[in-house]
């Protein structure tokens, strides 16, 4: 799974937390939802209790979310696992300064690129995990999240 995925890691997760709030989630459960290595779950479990976003469950305690769902917006989420300078959002190498495009192309892209990414932030900023919590069709069927 590439790195950039914790994004979406880290939005499933939290989606489970609250949709299973009076559940115990563990990260072994939210990697078998998603999916993918409980290790990457664990990681992003790491990110989202740094940022203030996740309360993550140790021994007997409930894995929860640290502030309310409504109040958690997809650029938070966003912010918590993904880097927000643009050499880094964009993958930009430290370019060949013999080239002719070299020296400049990085002075040329930074305007552009940081728009994009104030867009991308601003378009993250209407979405919150309550909202995406309640797109969740009520009566789906889901099974419990304990079973295998």
């Amino acid at each position: 799974m590439r790195s950039d995925s914790q994004f979406t890691v880290a939005i499933h997760t939290l989606i489970l937390v609250e949709y299973y709030r009076d559940e115990s989630i563990t990260s072994d459960l939210v990697a078998r939802s998603i999916g993918c290595n409980p290790v990457i779950v664990r990681n992003v479990f790491t990110k989202l209790s740094k940022a203030g976003i996740l309360n993550p469950g140790m021994g007997r305690k409930k894995t929860e979310l640290a502030v309310p769902a409504d109040r958690i917006t997809l650029r938070d989420v966003f912010a918590a696992t993904q880097s927000l300078h643009i050499e880094h959002m964009f993958g930009m190498y430290a370019p060949n300064s013999q080239c002719p495009v070299g020296p400049d192309i990085h002075r040329i892209l930074t305007d552009r690129l940081e728009n994009a990414r104030d867009s991308i932030l601003k378009e993250l900023e209407g979405t919150t995990i309550a909202d995406m919590v309640s797109d969740i069709p009520p009566g789906r069927g889901l099974p419990p999240i304990n079973s295998e």
